[in-house]
């Protein structure tokens, strides 16, 4: 447990500003949303908790340009603005590896990055899933993980699937707060509060079970703060 909570920046690494009709959440009423990633300036070394979309900064994507027209900001400038040299050894965790959480990682070449065991095996399995190479776990700076991973003092990542079979989450711990990176187990903050589990943010129907099992898993926490990777609505509980 760390004696005192470390700064957390939230970055809005992209924005989606259009759906294609195939995804869930398309409809009339949709006005985009943010790609969230995170920064916890850990005594150790920075962390990183995603990297948001690649799309007009390197590796361009005709796909995700077309279905979704993302405006993007570069990591690695939003990353000097925290004050962290993006060339420096960090830690880059994937909540997943769909492609809006990992598109960045690439970009930083001294990075360790963590991904569940579950995550690689389903880009394995579907060539639809993501961006097969912004999600590339690069050799010998991969960390693969199945289940839960002490990743520093204070740090716990706790596999939360729901969203899709490897999501996890990030918790951090001090003597003062206990707070959770959830990512994509909830859309938004409402969600946390009716521990309501959308079927639009599911893997598939049957991952509806495991879903609720992990919101009720990061309740149990009573984390006074949540952050989601879709909402800028930051959860703040007092457990108390």
């Amino acid at each position: 447990m760390l004696n005192d909570t470390p700064r957390i920046d939230v970055i809005e690494a992209a924005r989606v500003t259009v759906l294609p009709d195939f995804h869930p959440e398309a409809g009339p009423t949709f006005a985009g949303f943010p790609v969230n990633a995170f920064v916890i300036h850990h005594p150790d070394g920075p962390i990183i908790v995603d990297t948001g979309i690649d799309t007009g900064i390197g590796t361009d994507n005709d796909h995700i340009n077309r279905w979704y027209c993302p405006e993007t900001r570069n990591m690695r400038d939003e990353l000097g603005r925290c004050g962290i040299d993006p060339d420096a050894p960090l830690a880059i965790v994937n909540t997943h590896l769909h492609f809006d959480h990992c598109g960045q990682n690439h970009a930083f070449p001294l990075a360790t990055i963590y991904a569940q065991q579950a995550e690689i095996d389903l880009i394995g399995r579907d060539p639809f899933y993501t961006v097969a190479e912004w999600a590339a776990m690069p050799v010998g700076r991969s960390t693969i993980i199945d289940g839960d991973h002490h990743l520093a003092d204070g740090i716990e990542l706790l596999h939360t699937p729901g969203h899709s079979p490897g999501h996890q989450s990030v918790v951090i711990r001090s003597r003062h707060d206990t707070i959770v990176i959830a990512g994509q187990c909830l859309w938004t903050a409402t969600d946390w509060t009716t521990s309501n589990v959308r079927a639009t943010n599911l893997h598939d129907a049957p991952s509806a079970t495991e879903a609720a099992d992990s919101i009720a898993r990061l309740k149990a926490l009573r984390p006074t703060r949540v952050h989601l990777s879709h909402d800028h609505h930051v959860i703040v509980d007092d457990p108390t």
